[in-house]
């Protein structure tokens, strides 16, 4: 049973007591990002989007392939900044795995460290958003409907490094099978969050995004088990073979 509200509750407590290490994680990634794109602004700190989080907007992801194919240096750059995108929340999520597992404080060299797993978290974000948009491309909603479907690929990929990432996406799409509306309303839920983050300036963003995160994370363990329980997935999958 998808529980939504548990998922949430525990992301709390999860949190609880340890949000320094969340909370410089997103300001690094948004002070990183801001010196990214010093080229293009033109008119100063005012055109400075303080609500854009970067390790967490697919669909400027999904954008950016789209406009590559009309607009070369586009492809160029925005590619190459969404390819950064993918490291950073790679590296995120490693942290919000290691609080999932122990009650224990994280440090900040516990996300520089996950760093060292850039090339499979660029592998993991392009096999994503190039698969989202190859569908998009069917129309809106079938597009929305593989975003959800492939969504909890970075959860996996980040937490089962000895599995390929075409398994990633498989196991992803089986794990969300009866559960992508599920996952829906879960978005749904933070939309007062993110409009309170708008409204901040993207001051909240600095607590809503690891909460998010962290809840996001607690949902795809909990279908990673319902799955194993029914059989639709096996513990084998998850520890990845020789023959992938």
């Amino acid at each position: 049973m998808f529980d939504r509200s548990k998922y949430k509750d525990f992301a709390k407590k999860q949190l609880q007591s340890r949000w320094l290490v969340p909370v410089l994680m997103v300001l690094f990634t948004q002070f990183v990002f801001f010196f990214m794109d010093l080229p293009s602004f033109s008119g100063g700190l005012n055109s400075i989007d303080f609500n854009t989080f970067p390790t967490l907007d697919y669909a400027s992801q999904v954008a950016a392939i789209e406009e590559a194919f009309t607009n070369p240096f586009y492809n160029i750059i925005e590619l190459l900044k969404n390819m950064v995108a993918f490291v950073f929340e790679f590296a995120c999520i490693g942290v919000y795995i290691k609080m999932s597992r122990s009650p224990e404080p994280v440090t900040f060299a516990d996300y520089i460290e996950n760093f060292s797993s850039w090339g499979r978290a660029i592998l993991t974000g392009l096999r994503q958003v190039i698969f989202i948009f190859l569908w998009s491309l069917l129309f809106v909603i079938p597009g929305i409907i593989k975003y959800y479907s492939y969504s909890m690929m970075f959860y996996i990929s980040a937490e089962f490094k000895d599995i390929s990432v075409s398994k990633v996406m498989k196991l992803s799409k089986e794990i969300t099978k009866g559960h992508k509306m599920d996952l829906f309303v879960l978005d749904l839920s933070f939309l007062g969050w993110f409009i309170l983050t708008a409204l901040t300036f993207g001051i909240a963003g600095f607590f809503v995004v690891p909460y998010y995160n962290m809840t996001r994370l607690n949902a795809c363990h909990a279908l990673l088990k319902e799955a194993v329980d029914k059989g639709i997935i096996t513990m084998e999958d998850l520890r990845g073979s020789s023959n992938e």
